[in-house]
């Protein structure tokens, strides 16, 4: 399965923002090594690190892939209004 993941890529996030800025990642996209759409429902945030003084957002959520339940560690670029996947665990 990890063989067909890339890691540190773009991805398309659907997300919630609350009247305070808080976002809230819930639904995300990519596109495998072999060029398939992969489509993670998110289960559960575990942390967040949302400051406004650095460069973006950082989330590390819970979500099952492939059937097996994964830690995603994702990326939002304030300024560059990207996310991004940089790591999966577990």
């Amino acid at each position: 399965m990890e063989s067909i993941l890339c890691i540190d890529i773009p991805v398309q996030m659907i997300s919630c923002t609350d009247t305070n800025g808080k976002i809230t990642p819930m639904k995300f996209r990519f596109c495998d090594r072999n060029g398939e759409i992969v489509t993670i429902n998110i289960d559960k945030v575990l942390s967040t690190d949302q400051e406004h003084s650095s460069l973006g957002a950082n989330f590390v959520c819970l979500a099952p892939l492939y059937g097996t339940q994964r830690t995603f560690h994702l990326r939002y670029n304030y300024f560059a209004h990207e996310w991004r996947m940089s790591r999966i665990s577990g």
